[in-house]
């Protein structure tokens, strides 16, 4: 295997737990009624999970962080064509927190309208990053 192949097998591995948060984003805003925080978590997530396959598939070291923002930061120059997708879900980084701790910050007011443009949102950028895969 070439050094392109080992690095975007390892990205796989990220977009494939960046899909099992996505899924259970959906099933569990299809809950009666609707779980929208854990929805919320499982958006960063999956986002957090693409964006750090992203950088597994350029070779570049993945930092510890949650911050959705410092991931877009490092992505963004290595892959600008998807810029307009990243930047849409780097302001997710409270979901990753504030819908599960509720002394960390003020509620974030997220709604089912909100979970539902994310996971558009996530699609779009899943189909993307397919598109750039060897």
């Amino acid at each position: 295997m070439s050094g392109t192949e080992i690095q975007w097998a390892e990205a796989r591995r990220w977009f494939a737990k960046a899909a099992e948060d996505q899924r259970s984003a959906v099933l569990i805003l299809a809950a009666d009624p609707p779980l929208i925080d854990p929805a919320a978590y499982h958006c960063q997530q999956a986002s957090e999970k693409m964006l750090k396959g992203l950088l597994a598939a350029a070779g570049i070291a993945i930092p510890k962080t949650h911050d959705l923002r410092r991931l877009a930061g490092l992505v963004t120059p290595l892959y600008p064509m998807l810029a307009a997708h990243i930047d849409v879900v780097a302001d997710w980084t409270p979901w990753g927190t504030a819908t599960r701790y509720p002394d960390l910050e003020p509620d974030l007011g997220v709604m089912p309208e909100d979970i539902r443009d994310a996971l558009v949102e996530l699609d779009r950028l899943n189909t993307a990053i397919a598109a750039l895969a060897p």
